[in-house]
């Protein structure tokens, strides 16, 4: 979790010093604040009773999925910054956007009608997700499964046909592909939430917001630690001038600025 965040504050400070902060950098940004908030709600809630500890459940319950799609939006985003892109192709991008921001404000109204309609639930203890209905349940999985295939397909899809070295195609595709990971342990949390496995569910929802900050950051991490590596191995094949590869590829099949 720490190091998620560390590489958080590092991306955000390199883009604003390189001067390309852009759209997906302030997603990053929002994924960020709603991480610590989570993280402090949660520490907060085993600490707190009574009026402290409701109120940093409801923070945490809005927090929790708030990391999840303000990396999504952000990763999105990227696929605008480094894919050359057709007008069609930016409005699909936007569109799928606005999908993603219904499907958050969805889940968001849900767990908000829930937890305001019945506060019974106020007089119990530890009380961490376990409140969620079978249904909401549901809506969560499939809407996590369906934005990140989106996610893994359609950078796939743009960058499969483009003419780029093997390694740096191959470096790419493996970046976006990640977002696998998360789909997973999605699945395996929304296992634990039907089944009510309290314990390991706690365990899950952090690794997976942990998770979510570093496969939001693979695209400047890893190609910053790419242009290094080809730098000191005098690549020619890579332009050294260019100050990381999270910029636009060209159907020529090279990283520009």
């Amino acid at each position: 979790m720490v190091l998620g965040l560390v590489l958080m504050i590092f991306r955000l400070a390199y883009r604003i010093w390189l001067g390309r902060f852009w759209v997906e950098d302030a997603w990053a940004g929002v994924a960020f604040l709603c991480r610590v908030a989570a993280f402090t709600s949660c520490w907060t809630y085993t600490k707190a009773v009574g009026e402290e500890g409701i109120i940093s459940f409801w923070v945490y319950s809005f927090t929790f999925p708030s990391v999840v799609w303000a990396v999504r939006q952000s990763i999105l985003f990227s696929i605008i910054r480094i894919v050359y892109t057709t007008q069609h192709l930016r409005r699909l991008i936007f569109c799928l956007a606005g999908l993603f921001l219904g499907l958050w404000a969805g889940l968001v109204a849900q767990k908000a009608w829930h937890y305001g309609h019945n506060t019974c639930w106020y007089q119990t203890t530890r009380k961490v997700h376990i409140l969620m209905t079978q249904p909401m349940i549901m809506f969560e999985l499939i809407t996590d499964c369906l934005s990140d295939t989106i996610l893994i397909i359609l950078p796939l899809r743009l960058l499969w046909s483009l003419r780029l070295p093997k390694r740096q195609k191959r470096m790419i595709l493996a970046i976006f592909s990640s977002s696998i990971i998360v789909t997973i342990i999605s699945i395996f949390r929304g296992v634990c939430q039907i089944s009510k496995y309290i314990t390991v569910l706690a365990l899950t929802t952090d690794f997976e917001t942990a998770l979510s900050l570093l496969v939001c950051n693979l695209l400047v991490i890893v190609t910053l630690l790419y242009r290094i590596i080809s730098s000191a191995g005098a690549d020619d094949s890579i332009s050294i001038d260019d100050d990381d590869y999270t910029t636009r590829i060209t159907t020529g099949g090279v990283f520009t600025t």
